[in-house]
């Protein structure tokens, strides 16, 4: 069995598989994992001269000791001749999911900003890092996706976050230190055992160790067959999903979902929503998406609320959307020359050319009225002219029920002139003759 590589091989392992690499950003804390990356990266520059090597500091603001650290961080990266930017973060500390959550979200928002195109941002993540992980997915029962734990690489905003250290372990990380007389700070949060994942590192990964010394290696290759897996199960979801997915719209086909085993349809749902850039939803989401509108009869219109999200079904369509808020009656006169009309209770904006286009005659002056519905609206339709219920109408288009009462409504001479993308009246069309120019 082979032995971890030492840091620098790793490091420098990692180099020789990216010959496209020209600019790297090294994640920096001021703690023992990333100052070991920050001074291996400075070391190499000298063989590297070609990748340009910068570091930043997310400071949290959640200890006393912050703004230190971000004065140590400036200190070393000085020393190390690294040019180092030193980013404030707001934490949410009310977050859901708890404050380590809510920091993870606030540095990586700052990794985003300030990651370049093409750019590698380096974090200093290990095999110990690696072991945590895959048990704590374990113990949250996660699938193949999550007890893939950490990747080496992947795609991150405008270019990539890497993790050449991954192949070594905490101890190797601590000689490094030693044998070079790094000063590193060390964060109080690391040891409060409440955290979920200090108390693995704390009391239950030393046990591990004493009873199977290899354990992290062990677990290690366990999550590198798990990536395996994923990787084979996301290839199978894309092409369910090129399926089952409505041409033309972000809609899925709930008739194409049924056809799918459960387990690839649960697998062509968490890719969508992955696609979507939403947090992942857990399995008993899913069940109750299966359930409540996959399976249910096809009159359906149940909703599921997954923390951030919903879905929902219309007919044979299934929808990924932001929570819906109750509707909110909206009414604007909308004078000529008919410039941009922003209605905020709906996020939308009509625009001249948005008539034109669907043929709706626009009146040479004077103003429009654009409100929402109010019930029992009729619509001037058809040759013969007839007249007919808004509400029917929006029904037959298939306007999903939580958008038919804030479908905007167009008046021109205080009578109905469209309901916006479904129909125009008779009267009012491009090209007919305006009731008040009849003799």
């Amino acid at each position: 069995m082979s032995h971890p590589l030492q840091p620098a091989e790793a490091l420098a392992e990692f180099l020789n598989t990216q010959p496209d690499l020209t600019q790297l950003t090294v994640a920096y804390s001021g703690g023992l994992d990333s100052h070991v990356l920050l001074h291996l990266v400075a070391g190499l520059a000298e063989l590297h001269p070609d990748i340009a090597t910068r570091a930043l500091h997310i400071n949290h603001r959640l200890q006393i000791q912050s703004d230190d650290w971000a004065v140590h961080a400036e200190a070393v990266a000085n020393q190390l001749n690294v040019p180092l930017t030193v980013v404030p973060v707001e934490v949410d500390a009310s977050h859901a999911d708890g404050p380590e959550a809510a920091a993870r979200l606030a540095r990586y928002a700052a990794f985003s900003d300030h990651l370049q195109p093409g750019e590698h941002m380096l974090l200093a993540q290990h095999a110990d890092d690696q072991a945590e992980t895959f048990l704590l997915q374990a113990l949250r029962g996660s699938g193949p996706d999550g007890l893939a734990s950490i990747p080496k690489k992947r795609t991150f905003a405008l270019g990539y976050m890497s993790r050449p250290l991954l192949s070594c372990t905490r101890e190797q990380l601590q000689a490094y230190a030693l044998a070079h007389e790094l000063e590193y700070i060390h964060d109080p949060s690391n040891d409060d055992t409440r955290f979920d994942r200090n108390y693995l590192r704390h009391e239950i990964m030393p046990l591990l160790k004493a009873r199977w010394p290899a354990a992290n290696r062990t677990l290690t290759r366990s999550a590198n067959r798990c990536s395996a897996a994923s990787q084979t199960l996301l290839g199978l979801a894309q092409e369910d999903l090129r399926q089952v997915r409505l041409r033309g719209v972000a809609q899925l086909s709930v008739s194409e979902i049924k056809t799918l085993p459960r387990e690839r349809a649960y697998n062509v749902l968490r890719l969508w929503v992955r696609q979507s850039g939403l947090r992942m939803p857990r399995l008993q989401d899913l069940a109750e998406v299966y359930r409540q509108l996959v399976t249910s009869r096809s009159d359906s219109q149940g909703i599921v609320n997954v923390r951030d999200y919903e879905f929902r079904r219309h007919k044979d369509r299934l929808y990924l959307l932001p929570p819906q808020k109750q509707p909110v009656a909206f009414h604007y006169d909308w004078s000529a020359p008919f410039l941009p009309l922003h209605i905020p209770e709906i996020d939308q904006t009509l625009t001249r050319e948005d008539c034109v286009r669907q043929g709706i005659r626009l009146p040479e002056q004077g103003v429009m009225t654009v409100r929402s519905r109010v019930g029992s609206e009729l619509i001037k339709l058809g040759e013969p002219a007839f007249h007919k219920a808004v509400k029917k109408l929006l029904q037959e288009a298939s306007v999903p029920p939580w958008l038919r009462d804030v479908t905007p409504l167009v008046y021109i001479e205080g009578r109905l002139a469209a309901v916006w993308e479904i129909a125009v009246a008779v009267d009012f069309r491009q090209g007919s003759i305006s009731p008040t120019e009849v003799v």
